[in-house]
C-alpha cells in the first residue's frame, strides 16, 4: 500500500505542476488569462472521449498495465513538449501535450481507483481512500509550489521537463507494485470482457445501472467530494481578494482545505470509512461550511470554513469510494469509476464557469450562499434516497448482467 500511495502522490505532484506551468506558458505567450480557460474547456471535452474508452479498457485489460502505460505515455508527451519548448519551437508542442494528457488523465485516474482496491485488504480500504484524497490535495499544491519556485529561476521549457521527470518517477514507483490478490474476482486481459466489443461493454453497464437504482444514486452522490473541492478551489481567489489576504491569504485558505482533508484521515482511522452515514455527514458539513463562509467577516473565519470544506470533501470521498469498491465486481468496477468521473466532469462544467459572473454579481458572500444551496440539494438527494431505497442505496451488489453476450 505504501508503494501505491507514494506513486499516486508523485504522479499528482506532476499533475498539479503541469497544469500551472501550462497556464504560465500560455499567459506568457498571449498575455490573456482567458486563453488558458478556453484550453481547460477543451480539456474537459477530450476527457469525455477518454472516459468513453477508458472504462472498457480497464475492465478488459490488466489494471496495473493500463496505469503504467497511460502514465508513461503522459510522461513522454510532457518531456517532448518541454524539450521542444526549450528548443525554441513555441508553446504549440506544450499545448498538444496538455490536450493529449487530458485524454489520458481519466483513464489513469480510474486505473488508480481500481488499483486501490487490489492492493489493500478490505479492512484497510477506508484508510487508503482517505489517504488518497488527502494526498491528492497536498500533491497538487506541492506541484504548483515546485513549478512556482522553478519558474523564477529556470526557462519554462526546463520547468516542463522537470514536471515530465516527476511523471516518470511516479510511474517507476507504481511499476514496483505486485498487485496482491486481495480480490478473488480480479480480472485480467483474458477475462470475459476482452471477448466483447467496446459498445457491448457499455451496453452491459447500461443494463447494470437500469436494474440497480441504488447504484445510480450512488454515482450521482459520488460527484459530491469533487464538487466541494472545486467550489473551494474557485472561491480561493475572490475570498482572498475580498479580505485583502494577498499571498498569505491564499496560503491560509488553501492550507486550511488541505489540513481539513488530513484531519479527516485521522477521523477515518478512528471511526472507519465504510459507513453510509458519512455521506450525509459530509453533505451537512459542506452546507455548514458554505453558510459560515457566506456570513464570514474575516480571513480567519473564512479559513475555518475552508477547513470544514476539506473535512467534508475527504469524508465524502472516503465513504463513497470505499462503498463503490466494496459493492462492485472487478469485471465492472473500471466502467463504474469512469462513469463517476463523467458525473464529476459534467458537474464541474456546469458550476466552475459560473463562479466568475457570480462573484462579480453577488459578491463572495452571496456566491457562497448560492453554492450552499447546491450542497443542500445533495443532502436532500441523500436523505430521500436513503428513505426510499434504505439498504439498497449502497449495499446492492453491482455485477455483470446475466444476459448472455451474443
Amino acid at each position: 500500500m505504501t508503494v501505491y500511495l507514494l506513486g499516486f502522490f508523485l504522479t499528482n505532484v506532476g499533475v498539479g505542476g503541469f497544469t500551472l506551468v501550462t497556464g504560465l506558458a500560455l499567459y506568457r505567450q498571449t498575455g490573456n488569462a482567458s486563453a488558458f480557460g478556453f484550453l481547460v474547456a477543451i480539456e474537459y471535452g477530450l476527457g469525455f472521449v477518454g472516459q468513453s474508452v477508458g472504462g472498457s479498457v480497464l475492465d478488459r485489460r490488466g489494471v496495473l498495465g493500463v496505469a503504467l502505460a497511460s502514465n508513461t505515455i503522459r510522461a513522454v508527451m510532457v518531456l517532448v513538449g518541454g524539450a521542444l519548448l526549450w528548443g525554441g519551437f513555441g508553446e504549440l508542442a506544450l499545448i498538444i501535450a496538455f490536450l493529449l494528457s487530458a485524454f489520458i488523465r481519466p483513464i489513469y485516474r480510474s486505473a488508480s481507483f481500481v488499483l486501490a482496491r487490489l492492493v489493500s485488504p478490505v479492512e484497510a480500504r477506508p484508510r487508503v481512500n482517505a489517504l488518497r484524497f488527502a494526498l491528492l490535495q497536498v500533491a497538487q499544491l506541492s506541484g504548483m509550489g515546485v513549478v512556482a519556485g522553478l519558474y523564477a529561476v529556470l526557462p519554462v521549457g526546463s520547468v516542463v521537463c522537470v514536471v515530465g521527470a516527476l511523471f516518470f518517477v511516479g510511474t517507476a514507483t507504481i511499476a514496483m507494485l505486485r498487485v496482491a490478490v486481495h480480490d478473488a474476482t480480479a480480472v485480467d486481459g483474458d477475462a470475459a470482457g476482452a471477448r466483447v466489443s467496446l459498445l457491448e461493454n457499455w451496453r452491459q453497464l447500461g443494463r447494470v445501472l437500469s436494474a440497480n437504482a441504488g447504484l445510480r444514486m450512488h454515482l450521482i452522490l459520488g460527484a459530491l467530494p469533487a464538487v466541494i473541492t472545486s467550489l473551494a478551489t474557485v472561491l480561493v481567489a475572490p475570498v482572498n481578494a475580498a479580505f485583502g489576504g494577498k499571498s498569505f491569504g491564499v496560503a491560509v485558505l488553501d492550507g486550511s482545505a488541505s489540513l481539513g482533508a488530513l484531519l479527516a484521515v485521522l477521523l477515518v482511522r478512528r471511526i472507519g470509512g465504510q459507513r453510509s452515514a458519512l455521506v450525509g455527514v459530509s453533505c451537512a458539513i459542506a452546507v455548514g461550511a458554505l453558510l459560515l463562509l457566506a456570513a464570514s467577516g474575516s480571513l480567519t473565519v473564512a479559513g475555518a470554513a475552508f477547513l470544514l470544506l476539506g473535512i467534508a470533501a475527504a469524508l465524502g470521498a472516503t465513504s463513497l469510494d470505499t462503498l463503490l469498491q466494496t459493492r462492485a465486481s472487478a469485471a465492472i468496477l473500471g466502467r463504474l469509476a469512469i462513469t463517476q468521473e463523467c458525473a464529476i466532469s459534467l458537474t464541474a462544467i456546469a458550476l466552475i464557469p459560473l463562479s466568475g459572473p457570480l462573484t462579480e454579481g453577488l459578491g463572495v458572500h452571496g456566491t457562497a450562499l448560492l453554492y450552499g444551496g447546491v450542497t443542500v440539494c445533495y443532502l436532500l438527494v441523500f436523505v430521500l434516497a436513503t428513505a426510499t431505497l434504505r439498504d439498497r442505496l449502497f449495499s446492492t451488489p453491482a455485477d455483470m448482467p446475466s444476459v448472455p453476450v451474443g
